[in-house]
């Protein structure tokens, strides 16, 4: 047998690109193009074999699961085809006379062939609903995965728990332990001002005038200790990014954002600001402690040099950016000593 016989170098066989050829994912590929290819119940096994194999990247598997949530389905009637009336309907029929038999034994037959094609239908369609369900299920958990990659990438050392005291030594606040009640007006024990982190003494400062306090301490003896000062005091011990992401709308009468606003990067920096303006009351009181620059380097030990992502931002930086994000006459106090300077201003009503 020669080459042309058997379909090699330009025989009957379709050349790949000449447009002569089927295509072989059609129906009629499969049944012209290939007749001696894998029958239905095997193209199920290998497809089964497909879904079943393990996947790639969160990022491939992203876009699979987006594709097969996309792609157009072949419909109920391509997976249920009415098959049309049986031949022999009529035949069927067991009654003498032809009324009798239309009315009765056919009609009762036709009945339960119509039933039977409804549940094919329903069944396909079930099947295509199923495979939409699994697509979207894919794609959100995949979404979900690709996030954490991403997010792994923008913090590497986020879910490491590194303890803020070895990256930085904790600034000195208490210089405006005695300033910071003037800065909550009247006290108003309906909702708490948050405080945190590591600010115990304008915490203290502030029970002390009456106001109800909701410390942030992601310190363990801490907290502790601060429990110790006052036991009817509430103490959350955890991150301050963390507490706030938590807190409902308007939950707070006021906040003090200290610690987070000196280590964080300006995009955290400013998402923390937000969360925050979104659960201060419409007239509450917002500060910012952030500590001077210099002062702030000469703090960060090796590890926090490595490790820390961002730095202190300058009170003028801090004027800016509060009143663009709709603080009232945000006010700079510089300190008569020390070095952490405090911006306050007013969430606007």
């Amino acid at each position: 047998m020669t080459n042309e016989e058997e379909g090699v170098g330009g025989g009957a066989g379709a050349v790949e690109g000449s447009g002569d050829g089927v295509d072989p994912g059609s129906s009629a590929g499969a049944a012209g193009a290939d007749p001696g290819g894998p029958e239905a119940d095997e193209l199920v096994i290998l497809s089964a074999f497909e879904r079943m194999s393990p996947q790639g990247t969160p990022d491939w598997a992203l876009t699979d699961s987006l594709r097969r949530l996309s792609q157009p389905t072949a419909g109920v009637a391509a997976s249920a085809p009415w098959t049309g009336l049986p031949d022999d309907l009529w035949e069927r029929g067991r009654a003498a006379k032809a009324g009798q038999r239309m009315m009765g034994d056919v009609i009762a037959e036709l009945a339960d062939l119509m039933d039977r094609h409804a549940r094919h239908i329903l069944e396909a369609g079930d099947k295509e609903l199923r495979d939409r369900l699994v697509a979207a299920w894919d794609a959100a958990r995949y979404l979900a995965a690709r996030l954490e990659v991403l997010e792994s990438r923008v913090d590497p050392t986020d879910d490491l728990l590194i303890d803020p005291g070895l990256l930085v030594e904790a600034p000195d606040l208490s210089v405006w332990a005695d300033a910071a009640p003037s800065w909550f007006g009247d006290a108003n024990g309906d909702r708490p001002i948050l405080v945190g982190e590591s600010a115990p003494s304008l915490a203290a400062s502030l029970r002390a005038a009456g106001h109800r306090v909701r410390e942030v301490e992601p310190n363990g003896s801490q907290a502790w200790d601060s429990l110790g000062s006052d036991p009817a005091g509430e103490v959350v011990l955890g991150g301050l990014v963390e507490t706030v992401d938590g807190l409902d709308r308007t939950e707070l009468a006021g906040a003090v954002l200290a610690g987070v606003t000196d280590r964080f990067d300006l995009a955290a920096q400013l998402s923390l600001v937000r969360q925050t303006l979104r659960a201060v009351q419409p007239s509450g009181s917002l500060v910012v402690l952030v500590t001077d620059r210099v002062a702030w380097n000469g703090r960060l030990t090796a590890i926090g040099r490595d490790l820390v992502r961002g730095h202190p931002l300058h009170p003028e930086t801090w004027l800016v950016l509060l009143d663009r994000l709709g603080i009232v006459d945000p006010i700079w106090h510089r300190p008569a000593s020390g070095d952490v300077h405090a911006v306050v201003g007013t969430v606007a009503s």
